[in-house]
């Protein structure tokens, strides 16, 4: 039976302990926001929060902020274990990108685990280009890859610039 994507739409403060909840179940205690960490990364005016939802509740969201004119940092992508592999991730970044364009802006960049395979073959599937390794980024031993996606043409020419300045 066909199952329709849920609907992604817009945070809402009153969302703030679901995202909490699945933010501690996506990801392990060393990587997991804090409640305040998340809080002002939420409420920051730079950032874009986008969730998914269906009848049975939220079931993802997708947090990037904006760095500055030209370019955002995806700060994480979440998915409850249950609904993965159902496009869900796909349908929070696309949601993400369409309103990163909106306002012009040219890339966008995020970490993965390089252990994180799922996450990368998403990420290369939504045009995401290697741009480098970042030596045990989440930790002693955990490494991740800094990854990059340009909107625009003249945005590939930016993407050097992003990965010398950025202060992730």
């Amino acid at each position: 039976m066909f199952r329709a994507l849920p609907r992604v739409r817009n945070y809402r403060k009153e969302d703030f302990e679901v995202l909490h909840r699945i933010d501690s179940v996506c990801f392990p205690e060393n990587i997991v926001f804090s409640r305040c960490e998340l809080n002002a990364y939420l409420n920051h005016p730079g950032s874009i929060a986008r969730v998914a939802q269906d009848a049975r509740g939220i079931l993802g969201f997708v947090l990037a902020r904006i760095e500055n004119r030209a370019h955002a940092h995806i700060l994480t992508l979440d998915v409850v274990p249950e609904a993965r592999h159902k496009k869900i991730g796909t349908s929070l970044m696309e949601a993400l990108h369409k309103e990163l364009e909106i306002r012009g802006i040219e890339a966008a960049v995020l970490e993965v685990g390089v252990f994180n395979s799922a996450a990368r073959r998403l990420y290369e599937n939504l045009q995401y280009r290697y741009a480098g390794v970042l030596s045990e980024y989440y930790g002693r031993g955990e490494d991740a890859y800094r990854m990059v996606r340009t909107f625009f043409p003249n945005g590939k020419a930016l993407a050097p610039e992003i990965l010398k300045n950025h202060p992730g």
